[in-house]
């Protein structure tokens, strides 16, 4: 009975980059064919790394929607065959907003915004982002 927010993602994205998770499930569906590169919030290490080798990836096929449980490490999906992606996201109402107070927990040292908790790659060079994630920063092009 929370309210929740319909938003898409889309573009043209063909690494892992980061990881990301929320405190709720996330539902995707995909208005073209995509692949999610998927881990597990609990493989995280308590210094807050995660061995990308550890990724799966996952064909999420044009017109099927797919639950996020809270545990689930994604970013953004990939497309298929140097295609862009199109994916509409459903979440809480105030995921992705910008953080109103500061927090005191370590592992708020990921939070990049309201539930959202991100492992960033050092190769992508996210600004202000936890660089947590070991290991190649994965590419579609090499799955």
């Amino acid at each position: 009975e929370l309210p929740i927010q319909v938003g898409y993602c889309n573009g043209y994205n063909k690494k892992l980059n980061a990881v990301e998770y929320h405190r709720s499930s996330e539902l995707d569906i995909a208005a073209s064919d995509a692949i999610l590169l998927l881990g597990w919030q609990p493989d995280v290490t308590e210094d807050y790394t995660y061995e990308t080798a550890k990724i799966e990836a996952f064909l999420l096929p044009k017109g099927v929607g797919v639950e996020l449980y809270a545990t689930t490490l994604h970013y953004a999906p990939c497309g298929v065959d140097k295609k862009g992606f199109r994916c509409v996201v459903v979440l809480p109402k105030g995921t992705n907003y910008p953080i109103e107070q500061p927090h005191l927990l370590k592992e708020d040292k990921l939070l990049a915004a309201s539930n959202k908790w991100l492992l960033a790659h050092e190769e992508a060079k996210i600004a202000g982002a936890f660089n947590g994630l070991k290991g190649e920063n994965i590419s579609i092009g090499n799955l």
